[in-house]
Protein backbone atom coordinates (compact mmCIF):
# COMPACT_ATOMS: atom_id res chain seq x y z
CA UNK A 1 0.00 0.00 0.00
CA UNK A 2 1.14 3.22 -1.14
CA UNK A 3 1.65 5.89 1.89
CA UNK A 4 -0.91 8.53 2.18
CA UNK A 5 0.56 12.08 1.59
CA UNK A 6 -0.65 13.31 5.01
CA UNK A 7 0.93 10.38 7.23
CA UNK A 8 4.27 10.73 5.02
CA UNK A 9 6.45 12.91 7.54
CA UNK A 10 6.11 9.87 9.96
CA UNK A 11 8.10 7.81 7.70
CA UNK A 12 11.25 10.32 6.72
CA UNK A 13 15.08 9.65 7.53
CA UNK A 14 14.43 8.20 11.13
CA UNK A 15 12.30 6.18 9.90
CA UNK A 16 14.22 4.18 7.40
CA UNK A 17 17.89 4.37 8.58
CA UNK A 18 17.56 3.94 12.90
CA UNK A 19 13.68 2.27 13.49
CA UNK A 20 13.18 -0.36 10.43
CA UNK A 21 16.55 -1.66 10.68
CA UNK A 22 16.20 -2.18 14.89
CA UNK A 23 12.84 -3.94 13.87
CA UNK A 24 14.23 -5.98 11.38
CA UNK A 25 17.21 -6.82 13.30
CA UNK A 26 14.85 -7.76 16.08
CA UNK A 27 12.63 -10.01 13.89
CA UNK A 28 16.89 -11.45 12.91
CA UNK A 29 15.75 -10.50 9.27
CA UNK A 30 12.26 -13.01 8.88
CA UNK A 31 8.62 -12.44 9.04
CA UNK A 32 7.96 -12.85 12.75
CA UNK A 33 4.02 -14.45 11.30
CA UNK A 34 5.24 -16.79 8.95
CA UNK A 35 9.55 -16.86 9.25
CA UNK A 36 10.24 -15.81 5.56
CA UNK A 37 13.30 -14.59 4.75
CA UNK A 38 13.97 -11.17 4.06
CA UNK A 39 15.06 -10.53 0.18
CA UNK A 40 15.15 -13.96 -0.72
CA UNK A 41 12.77 -15.75 -3.11
CA UNK A 42 10.55 -18.14 -2.32
CA UNK A 43 8.03 -20.41 -3.87
CA UNK A 44 4.54 -19.32 -2.79
CA UNK A 45 1.13 -20.74 -3.73
CA UNK A 46 -2.48 -18.97 -2.63
CA UNK A 47 -4.85 -21.23 -1.90
CA UNK A 48 -8.68 -19.86 -1.70
CA UNK A 49 -10.13 -20.47 1.87
CA UNK A 50 -7.21 -21.81 2.92
CA UNK A 51 -4.30 -19.45 2.60
CA UNK A 52 -1.00 -18.46 1.64
CA UNK A 53 2.00 -21.40 1.99
CA UNK A 54 5.70 -20.62 0.84
CA UNK A 55 9.03 -22.95 0.74
CA UNK A 56 12.50 -21.68 0.06
CA UNK A 57 13.42 -25.04 -1.82
CA UNK A 58 12.00 -27.71 -3.25
CA UNK A 59 12.97 -29.87 -0.48
CA UNK A 60 11.43 -28.34 2.13
CA UNK A 61 8.08 -28.38 4.03
CA UNK A 62 5.63 -26.03 2.98
CA UNK A 63 4.71 -23.33 5.76
CA UNK A 64 1.27 -21.80 6.16
CA UNK A 65 1.46 -18.06 6.09
CA UNK A 66 -1.34 -17.73 8.84
CA UNK A 67 0.02 -19.50 11.57
CA UNK A 68 3.32 -20.88 10.43
CA UNK A 69 2.30 -24.37 10.66
CA UNK A 70 4.98 -26.71 8.34
CA UNK A 71 2.79 -29.29 5.79
CA UNK A 72 5.51 -31.66 4.25
CA UNK A 73 5.55 -31.65 0.61
CA UNK A 74 4.24 -35.19 0.10
CA UNK A 75 0.97 -34.21 1.92
CA UNK A 76 0.53 -31.15 -0.25
CA UNK A 77 0.89 -32.39 -3.34
CA UNK A 78 -1.80 -35.39 -2.52
CA UNK A 79 -4.37 -32.61 -1.28
CA UNK A 80 -3.39 -29.83 -3.65
CA UNK A 81 -1.74 -31.02 -6.82
CA UNK A 82 -2.85 -28.07 -9.13
CA UNK A 83 -1.81 -25.30 -6.93
CA UNK A 84 1.63 -26.88 -5.94
CA UNK A 85 2.60 -27.09 -9.89
CA UNK A 86 1.04 -23.30 -10.00
CA UNK A 87 3.21 -22.24 -7.38
CA UNK A 88 5.45 -18.75 -8.40
CA UNK A 89 8.20 -17.48 -7.34
CA UNK A 90 8.78 -14.04 -5.35
CA UNK A 91 11.21 -12.25 -3.67
CA UNK A 92 10.14 -11.15 -0.02
CA UNK A 93 10.12 -7.75 1.06
CA UNK A 94 10.08 -7.46 4.60
CA UNK A 95 7.74 -4.52 6.03
CA UNK A 96 7.34 -2.47 9.51
CA UNK A 97 3.70 -3.08 10.68
CA UNK A 98 2.05 -0.50 13.49
CA UNK A 99 0.10 -2.95 15.28
CA UNK A 100 -2.15 -0.60 16.86
CA UNK A 101 -2.32 1.00 13.26
CA UNK A 102 -1.36 4.47 14.36
CA UNK A 103 1.55 5.96 12.11
CA UNK A 104 4.09 7.62 14.72
CA UNK A 105 3.67 5.38 17.32
CA UNK A 106 6.94 3.77 17.09
CA UNK A 107 7.10 1.81 20.16
CA UNK A 108 9.36 -1.38 19.64
CA UNK A 109 6.40 -3.06 21.67
CA UNK A 110 4.21 -1.39 18.65
CA UNK A 111 6.35 -2.51 16.16
CA UNK A 112 6.46 -6.16 13.83
CA UNK A 113 8.38 -7.01 11.01
CA UNK A 114 5.93 -8.91 8.50
CA UNK A 115 6.38 -10.27 4.81
CA UNK A 116 3.67 -7.91 2.92
CA UNK A 117 1.38 -10.80 2.60
CA UNK A 118 1.17 -11.37 6.08
CA UNK A 119 1.19 -7.25 6.71
CA UNK A 120 -1.83 -6.96 4.07
CA UNK A 121 -3.74 -9.88 6.18
CA UNK A 122 -2.86 -7.78 9.35
CA UNK A 123 -4.23 -4.65 8.25
CA UNK A 124 -7.08 -6.17 5.88
CA UNK A 125 -9.91 -5.00 8.34
CA UNK A 126 -8.19 -1.92 9.19
CA UNK A 127 -8.04 -1.08 5.15
CA UNK A 128 -11.72 -1.98 4.79
CA UNK A 129 -13.26 0.65 7.53
CA UNK A 130 -10.08 3.25 6.44
CA UNK A 131 -11.53 2.58 2.64
CA UNK A 132 -15.00 3.05 3.84
CA UNK A 133 -14.52 6.22 5.27
CA UNK A 134 -12.90 8.04 2.63
CA UNK A 135 -14.98 6.93 0.13
CA UNK A 136 -18.14 7.76 2.13
CA UNK A 137 -16.93 11.31 2.76
CA UNK A 138 -16.28 12.14 -0.74
CA UNK A 139 -19.64 10.98 -1.72
CA UNK A 140 -22.76 13.35 -2.08
CA UNK A 141 -25.68 12.52 0.14
CA UNK A 142 -28.74 12.82 -1.45
CA UNK A 143 -31.03 15.55 -1.21
CA UNK A 144 -34.89 14.41 -0.97
CA UNK A 145 -36.15 15.47 -4.22
CA UNK A 146 -32.62 13.77 -6.01
CA UNK A 147 -33.95 10.57 -7.80
CA UNK A 148 -31.73 7.66 -6.74
CA UNK A 149 -29.39 5.67 -9.19
CA UNK A 150 -32.24 2.73 -9.28
CA UNK A 151 -34.74 4.87 -9.72
CA UNK A 152 -32.99 6.75 -12.83
CA UNK A 153 -32.54 3.10 -14.28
Amino acid sequence: MPIRAELRHHYGKIWRTVIRPRILARAGNKCEQCYKPNRKRVSVISLPGVGQFWRLRASDAWVRCIDATAFPSSIMYRTFSDGVRAARRIRVVLTVAHLNHVAGDDRDENLKALCQWCHLNYDLAHHHETRAARKDAARPLLTPNQPTKEAIL
